[in-house]
Order: structure tokens, then C-alpha cells, then sequence
């Protein structure tokens, strides 16, 4: 929440208190003490409209954070599954080098090359 909506909250609640405590003159008029309440109900509904507009606009910046997030996961997920296909190419290189070293392990051993 942003100072300024946190100053009119603040402002909003102590006049909403002045006119609470005002209620409790004995020597108001009906018409006095309706529109005291009057105010009252109206700066309430200017509170809360304050709070929900702060709240959606959290909840909208929140969910423009977590699209981001959801995209960096996506594209982590995309380098995750290209580094593995890349290590199952390396995988099928290494076993390629593997069968070769141990063919020439055993034409070596059997004579068939070298010394």
C-alpha cells in the first residue's frame, strides 16, 4: 500500500472516530444524528473502496510477478530438456568411445594390434 492511500486511511478512521464519539451527544437532533451516521457510512464506504482498489492492485501486480516466474520456470525447463537431450548425445558418444576402448583392449590383448 502506497504512503498517500495509507495517509487517507489514517485521515478517513480519525474522522470516522470524531463522528462516532459525536454520536454520543445527547442534545443531537434525529436529523443531527442522521447525518452524522450519513457521514459516517459514507467515509467507511471511502475506505473501503480505498482498500480494495490497493488490494487488486497487489493482487494484480502479484499475479504479473508469478506470469514472469512461470515463464522463467518454461524457460528454464526448455534449457533443462535441451542440456538433456545434449547429455544423451554425449552419453551415446561416451558409449561409442567405451565399446571402441574395449575392442582395442582385446585385439591388443589377443595380439591383433600392436606391439
Amino acid at each position: 500500500m502506497n504512503t498517500e492511500a495509507l495517509n487517507a486511511l489514517k485521515q478517513l478512521n480519525a474522522t470516522v472516530g470524531q463522528l462516532q464519539a459525536a454520536l454520543n451527544d445527547p442534545g443531537l437532533t434525529p436529523q443531527e444524528s442522521g447525518l452524522i451516521q450519513q457521514s459516517i457510512n459514507d467515509l467507511s464506504d471511502q475506505a473501503d473502496t480505498i482498500l480494495n482498489k490497493t488490494l487488486q492492485a497487489m493482487v494484480d501486480e502479484i499475479n504479473s510477478s508469478n506470469k514472469d516466474l512461470q515463464g522463467l520456470i518454461k524457460k528454464m525447463q526448455a534449457a533443462s530438456d535441451k542440456l538433456g537431450k545434449l547429455a544423451t548425445s554425449i552419453k551415446k558418444v561416451s558409449d561409442v568411445v567405451g565399446t571402441l576402448a574395449e575392442i582395442t583392449e582385446k585385439a591388443i590383448g589377443a595380439g591383433l594390434l600392436g606391439g
